[in-house]
């Protein structure tokens, strides 16, 4: 996704990038110096397994606090849950038992119809988001942050609480010369991004 964005999206020039892929859970595409970051097994990126919350939830990779237990679309569908069976109200209530909806439900919710309740959590998690990447942007010191994946496409409502919070707890020397884009492929991103990877091995050296 992050190679996809690079070649023929969001990406206009920069060379130092981190795509951040907010869907299900949580990963990061790393390009340096126009290359792609791969890290010695393959694995870099997993951000969404970095130890940050004192939660006691289980993440699906075992671990206890993973940022994926508080910021993904699992995160999503569990405190929109959590928030109904608590007594708030949603466009949503009455139309599925609350086990029954999804992460699809709760996007729709917000594009189609922009729900409160919907919303508030996106802006939440927005927040968090935020103050987690602030640690990669003090430490890549990136060009460019771009935001893809399902939560990034209910737009302003993800970006902007992500914005705030960058520049609340990052160094302002970094996140002032930095920007922040929302993805323009959306679902398209990672095969276009696989053709292109697919074509440099074939014809030069990534």
């Amino acid at each position: 996704m992050a190679y996809g964005e690079y070649n023929c999206g969001v990406v206009q020039g920069e060379k130092n990038v981190i795509f951040v892929n907010l869907g299900t859970g949580v990963g990061i595409g790393i390009i340096s110096d126009g290359k792609l970051y791969y890290g010695k097994s393959g694995y870099s990126g997993e951000f969404g397994h970095s130890p940050v919350f004192d939660n006691e939830i289980i993440c699906h990779c075992g671990k206890k606090g993973c940022l994926e237990t508080e910021i993904s679309g699992i995160a999503l569908e569990r405190k929109f849950r959590q928030a109904l069976e608590n007594g708030s109200t949603s466009i949503l209530s009455g139309r599925k038992s609350t086990g029954e909806i999804t992460m699809d439900d709760i996007l729709s919710a917000i594009s189609e119809s922009e729900d409160p309740l919907a919303i508030e959590i996106i802006d939440e998690i927005g927040n968090k988001m935020g103050r987690y990447l602030s640690m990669l942007i003090n430490i890549f010191n990136p060009e460019l942050v771009v935001l893809g994946g399902a939560l990034a496409e209910t737009g302003m409502y993800l970006r902007l609480p992500v914005k705030t919070s960058i520049h609340k707890y990052s160094l302002s020397l970094v996140s002032l010369d930095m920007e922040l884009k929302t993805s323009v492929l959306g679902s398209k991103a990672g095969v276009i991004g696989a053709c292109y990877i697919l074509r440099d091995k074939l014809f030069y050296s990534i």
